[in-house]
């Protein structure tokens, strides 16, 4: 079956050198042979068995024997292998021109199809209308959420951010030295938004906003993602509140 493999392999670097061409037809002519229980007359399949194991003795002596007594086997082995790489490919492209991603509707894996138009955001969103375009861009707002710097100021920053995201906790360094850079100059928003499947993330969000109703909010802000990795309870987050002097209840 190695003939099966150097058909695809053969066919592929056909494209761009004639002397690949010749090679494949030859591959395509014994692929068809065993197929149809024939032997390779053209001799394609010992002309590879030879050039692989002639590889193979150059490195080790012992591993070449071992490719030449069950070359039949590993070839097998290949073939199947291929043959599934090539199954998953297709399927991985059709589920991204349907679907926007490569593992089927309602995913959001990791596609390796992304890479090809890294410029863009795929969707698994089934509205027709959002791929079209019709829909109204409409830009988050301050609200009443906790902030630093003058209110008119030019430029507004609004992070959304989750006490338990460690991304969140991440940005928090370049935040403070945009803050200071940009001091008096920007206006910046902090907006909770715990993620479920992080844990305890809503009861942080909640005690924080606690302590920003006796002006600490930035105090506790600041200890939950020092102590993000501390295990949370009711008990845990009023001795925070405690360490700050808050009026625990």
């Amino acid at each position: 079956m190695i003939c099966l493999i150097a058909l695809v392999v053969f066919s592929i670097l056909g494209i761009f050198s004639v002397k690949y061409r010749q090679l494949s037809a030859k591959a395509f002519d014994c692929v068809f042979r065993r197929m149809t229980f024939r032997p390779c007359q053209s001799g394609l399949d010992r002309q590879v068995k030879t050039s692989i194991i002639g590889f193979f003795s150059r490195k080790h002596v012992g591993l070449a024997r071992f490719v030449a007594r069950y070359f039949e086997v590993l070839s097998w082995a290949f073939t199947i292998l291929m043959i599934a790489s090539l199954f998953f490919s297709v399927r991985g492209a059709y589920y991204y021109i349907i679907y926007g991603n490569c593992n089927g509707a309602g995913s959001d894996e990791f596609c390796v199809f992304d890479a090809l138009a890294p410029s863009t955001q795929t969707t698994t969103c089934t509205d027709p209308s959002i791929h079209q375009g019709n829909f109204t861009k409409i830009p988050p707002t301050i609200d009443d959420d906790p902030s630093i710097g003058p209110k008119d100021a030019k430029v507004t920053i609004i992070e959304f951010g989750c006490y338990s995201c460690p991304y969140t906790k991440k940005a928090e360094p370049v935040v403070k030295k945009i803050l200071k850079k940009y001091e008096g100059r920007i206006l910046y928003v902090y907006r909770d938004f715990h993620i479920p499947q992080h844990p305890d993330s809503k009861e942080r969000a909640i005690a924080a906003n606690c302590a920003g109703e006796q002006y600490l909010f930035w105090q506790y802000h600041d200890i939950l993602f020092e102590k993000q990795e501390q295990s949370i309870n009711e008990t845990v987050l009023t001795n925070f509140a405690k360490e700050l002097g808050l009026d625990v209840e």
